[in-house]
C-alpha cells in the first residue's frame, strides 16, 4: 500500500517591483576588471598600464586589481586607450587586489 503524501504548501513570494528591474547595478560593479577570452586572445578594458612584460608573463594594472597572465609566447597585440589585447598560449590567470601584501 502506498503512503499518503501531503501536498506541499507553496512558499509565498512577493512579486518583484518593476522599479528594481531597471535600476543600475551597485557602484562597486563598475570597478571590477573586464576580461574577454577568445581562443588565444585576451581583451581587457580599463587597463591603466603594463607592469611587467615577458613572453611567459604579462602583469597588468586595472585600477584596484592586478591581473597576471602566465603562458608561452605571450605578446601584446594592441594597447590603445585603456583597451589591451594580448595573444599567446595562456596557462593561468591570477587576480589580486592592488594593495594586498604578498606572502
Amino acid at each position: 500500500m502506498k503512503g499518503f503524501r501531503r501536498p506541499r504548501r507553496r512558499q509565498e513570494r512577493t512579486p518583484a517591483e518593476p522599479g528594481r528591474w531597471f535600476r543600475p547595478p551597485a557602484r562597486e560593479f563598475y570597478r571590477l576588471p573586464d576580461l574577454v577570452l577568445r581562443g588565444g586572445h585576451v581583451a581587457t578594458d580599463g587597463c591603466r598600464r603594463v607592469l611587467d612584460f615577458t613572453p611567459e608573463k604579462i602583469c597588468l594594472d586595472l585600477g584596484d586589481t592586478i591581473i597576471t597572465l602566465y603562458g608561452q609566447g605571450l605578446r601584446i597585440e594592441s594597447f590603445a586607450g585603456r583597451r589591451l589585447i594580448s595573444s599567446g598560449q595562456i596557462r593561468n590567470i591570477e587576480f589580486r587586489r592592488k594593495w594586498e601584501v604578498q606572502p
